[in-house]
Parts: structure tokens; C-alpha cells; sequence
């Protein structure tokens, strides 16, 4: 059976199963790139497209492992922290799987009443496996099937879940990108209670400079929650000394896919803009604004600093802040390796 055909009664298969599925994701979602840019959804390319949209591991070059480390808010008592390990296969997609973990610290505990009964403890743990395939041309689906437990102490109480997510990206000549990518779907239910609403995400990023040395990519999210439009996100990256990956990712992917159908008619890094030096250096702004409520605008940055060690091996180190209309400042780091041959080659 044709891969497309595969991928696309799988997709089917989850639609049906996920209608009354628990959610996996936690929240915040992890992620350092998708947080200093605050919109992802159609620039996902790398190892983030496990919780921000499956379809963008289809992208993805090399092989690629992350850990993460976020104190929530400010505060050094919730604590979020991720490990996770992306395997792009070529024409078969990309596999990723992603452990991630949530403390809340302690919190005060009362009864109904009001009585003080001390303090308790929550901790969610979350397993997610992904896969993003391309399906047609410039067409990427991907999928995402998580678990997530979480655990309050001292009472003993605990709860599982399990949930599915959904996304499309599609490619439009390598320098332009839009998405569809819908969380928790079929929303979320406990005890015949909604906990959590499905989310649909709409999501378009173009590249306006692609140089050796310089590039350039915004990008433009909104999110959707009880048939409102809830949230709008903007975000730019700015790479210096490279270009721009958004770009080179999707132009070696086009000439790849090319080369499938017309066997020898060029190179598929052919028009790709040659790198020159082994380090990167990636600097990332975004904004939030709220539509359903009238909140004050949020503002998020960052930014990455990729080595390359040797050929086929480069480490990163990345940092993002989130900072919240109300609340203390999030901040995010990560350190990763690319490894292993391109999925081309």
C-alpha cells in the first residue's frame, strides 16, 4: 500500500478514536524557538513540531535530541523540564518522542470550609510520540498520541489521560508556509465534567531574506477555542551568520520531491544559499494579544547559538523569555545536538 494512502487512513483512524480522548499536553507547552517567537505553527521545522505541529517533523534534516529546563513564572517552585529525541527517516517521515515533566511545588491546601489542612504537591508527567510525513508535493501531515499522569500528594489522588493532536503544513516555493494544527480534539472530559477545550490553530510564516549569511522569517498564528477567535500571535527570527533554516529546509525538501518525480534533472540543494563558518546564531521576537478579552499585549525573544563540531554533529544552546501581561517573567533554556548524515544524502 502506498505510504499517502497509509498516513492518510491513519489520520482518518485517530479522528474517529480521539473523539472523547483525554488531553496529553501539558501546559505551558515546552518548546524554547516556539516560545521566543510565540508563533510556530507554520514555521515548525525541528524537533519543537512534536507539541506545536506533528506535520512540520516531516522537515525535519537530521536527527536531533533536546533537554530543557523552565522555572513557570518566576517561580523556582514550578518547575517544567523536557527531554526529547527526533528521527527522521526520509521518505517514510519523521518519528519523535518527547518526555516532559511539570512540579508545581507545594500549595496551600484547604477544605471546603476554608480550614487550613497544610500543603500538597502536584506533578505531571507527560510521554509523546509524534510523526510527521510528507503526503503530497509540498503537503506534510503529521499526528500526536500522548499520555500525561498527574499526581497530588498528600492525598493520594491521581489521574491518567490520554489525547490526540492533529496538523497540516503546506509549502509554498519553499519561502512561504501555512498550518492547521488542532489540540485536544474532541475536547477534554473527566468524570462527565469538561476539563479542556479543543483548540484549532491557523498559522502562515514567510522568508523575506535568504542570504549566506543573513535571514530573515516571520510569522502570524491564531488560535480558535469555542468557535471564537481567541489569540493573536506574531513572531520574526532573524539568523546571522547562516541563512535562514525556514528557508533552506523547505527549498532542499522541494528540490528532493522534484528529484523523485524527474530523476537527474538537478541538484536538490540546488538555489540553497551557501553556509559558510560553523557557528549560527539565531535571534527571535514575538507578541501576543488577546481578542476574547481585553488584555494587555504580551512579548516574548530569544535566542540559539548553534556549533558545528564536526560534520555531521553541531550543539546548540538556546534561551527564551516569555514576558505575561500579569505575572512574573517566564524563562526557557535548552541544549540539543544535531547528529548523522542529512536525510537526503
Amino acid at each position: 500500500m502506498p505510504k499517502h494512502t497509509i498516513a492518510l487512513l491513519l489520520i482518518i483512524g485517530i479522528l474517529i478514536l480521539s473523539m472523547n480522548a483525554f488531553s496529553a499536553t501539558l501546559e505551558p507547552k515546552v518548546g524554547v524557538r516556539p516560545m521566543g517567537m510565540s508563533a510556530f505553527s507554520a514555521v515548525a521545522d525541528d524537533i519543537n513540531a512534536t507539541s506545536w505541529n506533528p506535520a512540520g517533523l516531516a522537515l525535519m534534516l537530521n536527527q536531533e535530541a533536546v533537554m530543557a529546563y523552565s522555572p513557570v513564572y518566576g517561580d523556582a517552585d514550578i518547575v517544567q523540564s523536557n527531554l526529547a529525541y527526533a528521527y527522521p527517516s526520509g521518505k517514510w517521515g519523521t518519528f519523535a518522542l518527547d518526555f516532559s515533566y511539570l512540579n508545581y511545588g507545594n500549595m496551600d491546601w484547604r477544605d471546603s470550609l476554608g480550614k487550613d489542612l497544610g500543603s500538597f504537591n502536584r506533578k505531571d508527567n507527560s510521554i509523546y510520540l509524534s510523526y510527521g510525513v510528507n503526503l503530497i508535493d509540498a503537503l506534510s501531515v503529521g499526528i500526536a498520541l500522548g499520555t500525561t499522569s498527574i499526581a497530588m500528594n498528600p492525598m493520594k489522588e491521581s489521574s491518567n489521560g490520554l489525547g490526540f493532536d492533529l496538523g497540516a503544513l503546506y509549502n509554498i516555493k519553499s519561502k512561504a508556509s501555512v498550518a492547521l494544527y488542532i489540540e485536544n480534539i474532541g475536547g477534554v472530559s473527566a468524570d462527565d465534567r469538561e476539563i479542556a477545550r479543543q483548540r484549532l490553530r491557523l498559522g502562515t510564516a514567510y522568508s523575506v531574506i535568504n542570504k549566506p549569511n543573513m535571514g530573515l522569517t516571520l510569522a502570524l498564528d491564531i488560535d480558535e477555542q469555542q468557535k471564537k477567535f481567541d489569540t493573536l500571535y506574531f513572531g520574526a527570527e532573524w539568523s546571522a551568520f547562516s541563512p535562514s533554516t525556514f528557508f533552506a529546509k523547505r527549498k532542499i525538501q522541494e528540490r528532493y520531491i522534484t528529484l523523485q518525480k524527474y530523476e537527474g534533472i538537478a541538484d536538490f540543494a540546488e538555489g540553497l544559499p551557501e553556509k559558510k563558518g560553523k557557528i549560527s546564531l539565531l535571534v527571535r521576537g514575538g507578541l501576543q494579544k488577546r481578542l476574547a478579552v481585553d488584555e494587555p499585549v504580551g512579548f516574548s525573544g530569544g535566542f540559539s547559538i548553534r556549533y558545528a563540531i564536526m560534520p555531521k554533529l553541531s550543539a546548540k544552546f538556546e534561551h527564551a523569555f516569555d514576558l505575561h501581561p500579569y505575572l512574573d517573567t517566564t524563562q526557557r533554556f535548552s541544549i540539543g545536538l544535531e547528529m548523522g548524515k542529512m536525510v537526503y544524502e
